[in-house]
């Protein structure tokens, strides 16, 4: 400790806001799901939590979707969220419909974002997605870029 910290105090660390809607003059684009192919999914039994590259989320055991984008890579979606996104194609698998409208926005700070599953970090120029009932959740740029096309 030194002498200005005696005197005056430590500096307070900023704190990553947390956010639940888009910012006040944020600008929101349009983009929708390019063709991809088609992942496994299926409700969750129980209660469970799921590591993503983002954070941990709580799915809700028969409330929620788990979603495998690769090994070790997965994602909770809302049931009823999960059912207007994605379609059924038969034996666990799902694809992510191309005529569903997104909004996103991206910041120049870090955030943590209110998801719907927990909150999640969302670095400088992450894609903050705004979902079919207004949910929000992160997205890398790289992969926002090779999942999402103008709409």
């Amino acid at each position: 400790m030194n002498l200005t910290h005696m005197i005056f105090g430590a500096r307070p660390t900023p704190e990553t806001p947390l956010i639940s809607e888009p910012p006040r003059g944020a600008r929101l684009r349009k983009v929708k799901a390019k063709d991809a192919p088609a992942k496994r999914a299926w409700l969750a039994e129980s209660d469970a939590t799921v590591d993503t590259e983002h954070g941990v989320l709580q799915a809700h055991g028969g409330e929620d979707y788990v979603l495998a984008h690769g090994p070790g890579e997965h994602s909770v979606i809302r049931k009823d969220i999960f059912e207007a996104m994605y379609e059924p194609l038969g034996g666990g698998l799902y694809r992510k419909r191309t005529d569903v409208i997104f909004r996103y926005f991206t910041l120049k700070r870090r955030v943590l974002v209110q998801t719907l599953e927990g909150p999640q970090v969302a670095k400088p120029g992450d894609w903050i997605m705004q979902g079919v009932k207004g949910e929000l959740w992160p997205v890398s740029s790289e992969k926002a870029r090779e999942k999402y096309e103008p709409a």
